[in-house]
């Protein structure tokens, strides 16, 4: 009995002193030659680190508007309107509209309204330091509504005041940190002067509100625009939100709501007009989430971090298994010293921690490294992606599923080597678990070059699609911080370069949305139809910007007196609908921000108004302005973009004392309207490379095991007359077995997916069929050409270095 036990003891100090050898070992096998450890490590590091950073970006899409604890009872206040049966539904509503549901809804717990005025225009001190920024009118109660903490000041007194405004602490540290009473001025020194009355953190990145930054008080609107902060009809430039108590809906104002239309809505011009007004609420934490774009977007993105980290683990796996023959004996030993199933899986789980912890530290370095181009990809400073809402949880579920199957599954794969593997040779090839990652891979790879295919296809035609205008010689000047002196004096001046084809003034910038008008007939009360109005132009307005004028004329220099207006083709079609017009020529028309009627002298052909991704469809209207007092655009147009530089000297030379007014050629501007687009092209194309170059490391990891253990087979079939072309072809045959049908299911898959993101633009690339197919085909000329090159080196070899030691 005491031998037995002896025995015992023995056997087990030595299972343990095998295991701590075990451990130890597990550092010395990073270097150990075959298993490919530093290239598992790197792959599943850059696999990580753009899997991370998509994670990162749909989890921070998800997040918009959710920061305070009210946040779920916050809402957004709407604007519904049903004109001749047409349901229209906008979130600005008029000025009284907010505080009114405040006043006749005791469930509203607050109340706030703000509209902006004025965007990318310097806040300006007395020294005459310049900070671009956005200018927002806000009532007092925005505070109430949006608990954002407040470094300094009274907010409720500040925004009560007339020109007062309380500014972000980004701002306020670039005025120096102590700015409370000191006065700034809006646009340029000795304009409207504004005292800094209060300070307020910034508003994060993720919400609605992330534009907001100089809080003007909503008393000083009247000295910049027209009145309308009491308006219940008409103005409707305000965003409303209110706070509802808690378990309240937005269907128990609804009787509320009914009493303030009575109340104060003039029904019977409403009547009149064929208009139906009425208001509601919908959550502000959906107001981004639940946007069908948004949402397709997050699927994507998500789908792309899978894809990426999902290559990266399969190549990881595939080395893996490629080197399980090499390390066969090792196993087998370690289970005849007495390891159980629980060591090897606990020896393989160590391995993958340790290989797991040293592809993080990699990843941080490459985030790190990469961090401004992450930035400009994703919009989204990168901490900021990491750290927003639930996404530090996102990304730690991410790595342990990762460390879960680089663990569990290598660790059953190793637990089910025979143990007679330590006695003599064992060379089982696991070729089907090697073809299936492989195969998983290629259609990774083939999948988002695909979707790249048809998001840079998407991408070409937005930025180079006609909009209805030239612009490929046209630039812009924004005219919001010259004087109406100065746009005078430019103008002037433009027109005396020889580089200038020709130069005109405009309110309105084309690639933007237009704000809208209601149109009337003379004697008549109905509304008839809401337009896009472009409010004045100037001289040769139509020439300059190369809109086709397809019925009447142009304005004149007595239009300003003839009160004349020129309208779409689209306007002239709908009042033909409307009103039974035989033509637009010659009729006149009543726009609500213009007394009067106007006579229609001419109709132009639809310019494209907005982008492809949110174009205004609605028919426009404009007006004559000679003496250019309502102009914010000068439009040059050139002979050729060389004469640009020119012109932006002269500019400089006219306002030496603002730098920053530059003319911008419509090129770049058009580019600038698809940002989002352009980096979603980028990530796309980054996810394609890096899978793509993952899965060719898999596959030439897997050549590498093939040819060494099939080396003698190929030798001996050289001796037996076989030729270079029929040893590649072996592998090709193989490979291509493998990469036809994966490559049919991963464009399968891009088409699909690349379908869905297309749904949110207006005009959409063509989708060929033949386009998938060559994107398909190029994957696998490249798959085929690693293959050749890859077994090159031991078909052309000498067959003797193989069998020699037979």
């Amino acid at each position: 009995m005491q031998k037995a036990c002896r025995y015992w003891l023995i056997a087990v100090s030595l299972q343990r002193k095998h295991q701590q050898i075990m451990h130890m070992n597990v550092i010395k096998s990073l270097n150990q030659r075959g298993q490919h450890n530093w290239i598992k490590i790197l792959c599943l590091a850059v696999g990580l680190a753009t899997g991370i950073v998509l994670i990162g970006k749909a989890g921070f899409e998800q997040s918009w508007d959710k920061d305070f604890d009210t946040s779920d009872r916050i809402y957004v206040l709407y604007e519904d309107i049903i004109r001749d049966g047409e349901y229209q539904h906008y979130s600005q509503t008029s000025g009284a509209i907010a505080h009114g549901l405040k006043r006749y809804c005791p469930q509203v717990e607050a109340a706030t309204r703000y509209t902006g005025f004025g965007w990318d225009l310097p806040l300006v001190t007395e020294d005459d330091k310049r900070i671009r920024t956005n200018f927002f009118f806000t009532d007092s109660c925005f505070f109430d509504v949006f608990p954002y903490r407040i470094l300094a000041g009274n907010p409720k007194k500040t925004l009560s005041q007339p020109n007062y405004c309380m500014i972000p602490q980004s701002i306020a540290e670039k005025l120096g940190g102590d700015v409370i009473g000191k006065k700034v001025y809006y646009n340029k020194r000795g304009n409207l002067a504004l005292t800094i009355g209060g300070i307020y953190e910034d508003i994060p990145l993720n919400t609605r509100l992330h534009d907001l930054e100089v809080l003007v008080s909503m008393p000083t609107l009247p000295q910049i625009t027209w009145d309308g902060r009491d308006n219940w009809v008409g103005n409707d430039r305000y965003f409303g939100y209110v706070r509802l108590a808690e378990g309240i809906t937005p269907d128990d104002l609804k009787a509320q709501i009914a009493k303030m239309r009575r109340d104060n809505l003039p029904a019977d011009e409403l009547k009149k007009a064929g208009v139906d007004l009425d208001y509601s609420l919908r959550p502000l934490a959906d107001y981004h989430t639940q946007d069908d774009a948004t949402r397709r977007m997050i699927w994507i993105i998500s789908l792309l971090a899978m894809v990426l980290i999902g290559c990266a683990v399969m190549n990881y796996l595939l080395l893996v298994i490629g080197g399980i023959s090499r390390r066969a004996r090792e196993m087998a030993v370690h289970r005849c010293y007495g390891a159980e199933v629980r060591n090897i899986y606990g020896r393989v789980m160590i391995e993958s921690v340790l290989h797991l912890l040293l592809s993080l530290a990699l990843a941080a370095g490459l985030l790190f490294v990469f961090q401004d181009t992450i930035q400009e990809l994703t919009g989204t400073p990168l901490p900021v992606i990491l750290t927003t809402g639930h996404n530090i949880g996102f990304i730690a579920l991410t790595c342990l599923v990762v460390l879960v199957i680089t663990g569990l599954v290598p660790g059953w794969a190793y637990t089910h080597i025979p143990m007679t593997a330590a006695f003599k040779h064992y060379n089982h090839s696991h070729r089907a678990w090697k073809m299936l990652l492989l195969g998983l891979q290629f259609g990774s790879a083939t999948f988002l070059f695909v979707l790249l295919l048809v998001v840079g296809r998407q991408y070409q035609l937005m930025v180079n699609d006609n909009p209805g205008y030239d612009y490929s010689t046209l630039a812009d000047l924004n005219t919001d911080e010259l004087s109406l002196t100065q746009k005078r004096l430019v103008v002037s001046e433009l027109k005396k370069l020889s580089g200038v084809k020709g130069v005109t003034t405009s309110y309105a910038y084309l690639p933007e949305m237009q704000s809208g008008d209601n149109i009337f007939l003379p004697g008549d009360d109905k509304e008839y139809m809401n337009v896009a109005d472009l409010f004045d132009v100037g001289d040769d307005y139509f020439e300059v910007m190369g809109i086709p004028v397809i019925a009447g004329r142009t304005f004149t220099q007595q239009t300003d007196t003839m009160r004349e207006a020129m309208v779409s083709r689209k306007f002239e079609e709908k009042m033909k609908q409307l009103a039974g017009w035989d033509q637009a020529v010659g009729k006149q028309v009543i726009c609500t921000s213009y007394e009067g009627p106007y006579t229609i002298v001419g109709v132009f052909d639809d310019p494209r108004i907005g982008s492809i991704t949110h174009p205004d469809t609605r028919p426009s209207i404009c007006f004559y302005d000679q003496n250019m007092r309502y102009t914010h655009h000068i439009t040059v147009r050139f002979h050729d973009m060389g004469a640009l530089d020119a012109a932006n000297k002269r500019l400089h030379e006219l306002i030496p004392e603002n730098p920053d007014v530059v003319m911008r050629p419509y090129t770049m501007l058009m580019t600038q309207l698809y940002t989002d687009a352009h980096r979603f092209r980028s990530t796309v194309m980054i996810g394609g490379m890096v899978a793509l170059i993952i899965a060719l490391i898999g596959l030439i990891g897997y050549l590498a095991g093939e040819l060494a253990r099939r080396q003698k087979e190929i030798a001996v079939r050289k001796v037996n007359g076989a030729h270079i072309i029929d040893v590649l072809q072996l592998f090709i045959r193989d490979i291509l077995r493998l990469a036809l049908p994966a490559v049919v299911i991963g464009a399968i898959g891009g088409w699909y997916v690349s379908r869905l993101w297309l749904e949110q633009f207006s005009e959409k690339a063509v989708l060929l069929p033949v386009l998938f197919g060559l994107c398909a085909l190029a994957v696998v000329v490249v798959i085929l050409s690693v293959v050749c090159i890859g077994c090159y080196r031991v078909a052309s070899s000498n067959p003797v270095d193989y069998l020699k030691n037979e």
